[in-house]
């Protein structure tokens, strides 16, 4: 994507399963208000406490793939039997207007972003949660799964830590250092969106 009007800057979640990202996010997004949290589109079913619209958008396969035809999506990918997309105005129309964006996203999906959107343009953050072991228990404590459901998040688990190299910034959030990483995730956040207005201030 080459486009002279993304004056913003979009930051990309990139976190295994049972990692803690979604605590991350809640508390930032409490913390930097400033922020344009991008919503995510997605075809696996609704979890008890989540809402429409707040962290995803749900729809049926037929939906989510006629907007796949129809050009809305700036990334999607299967995962798990289901599917996964970013809107395109959930990215682009914020960083038109300067703001920063932040994205938690697959894998597959960094992938193809990070082919459109210019390295200056973006930041990968990634979430290190420590061994397989450590958070296996934690997916087996959150909630009730299948041994099929097991491995494919531990076959996930083995291409994003294979991935991490593609990360700009790494935290640490293992066990008991909760707190040490919301502390460190906000604080790079802050300092990404101060850069931006640097940036920004400059330019006028």
């Amino acid at each position: 994507m080459t486009d002279d009007n993304l004056s913003g800057h979009l930051v990309l979640l990139m976190a295994p399963s049972g990692s803690g990202k979604s605590a991350l996010l809640k508390n930032a997004k409490t913390e930097l208000p400033e922020l344009h949290f991008a919503i995510s589109c997605t075809t696996r079913a609704m979890r008890p406490g989540e809402k429409e619209g707040e962290v995803y958008h749900f729809l049926d396969m037929d939906k989510f793939n006629s907007r796949i035809k129809t050009g809305d999506f700036l990334e999607w990918a299967e995962y798990g039997g289901n599917l996964y997309g970013t809107l395109k105005s959930e990215i682009t129309e914020p960083m038109r207007t300067g703001q920063v964006v932040i994205r938690e996203v697959e894998l597959q999906g960094i992938q193809s972003i990070v082919k459109l959107i210019p390295k200056a343009k973006r930041t990968i953050i990634y979430i290190d949660a420590g061994d397989w072991e450590s958070l296996k228990q934690r997916i087996l404590s959150r909630a009730p799964i299948s041994e099929e459901q097991l491995a494919l998040r531990h076959e996930r688990y083995l291409k994003e830590t294979a991935a991490k190299p593609l990360a700009d910034i790494v935290i640490k959030n293992e066990d008991g250092q909760f707190d040490v990483a919301k502390d460190e995730f906000v604080a790079k956040l802050r300092s990404i969106i101060a850069n931006v207005s640097k940036k920004a201030s400059n330019d006028t």
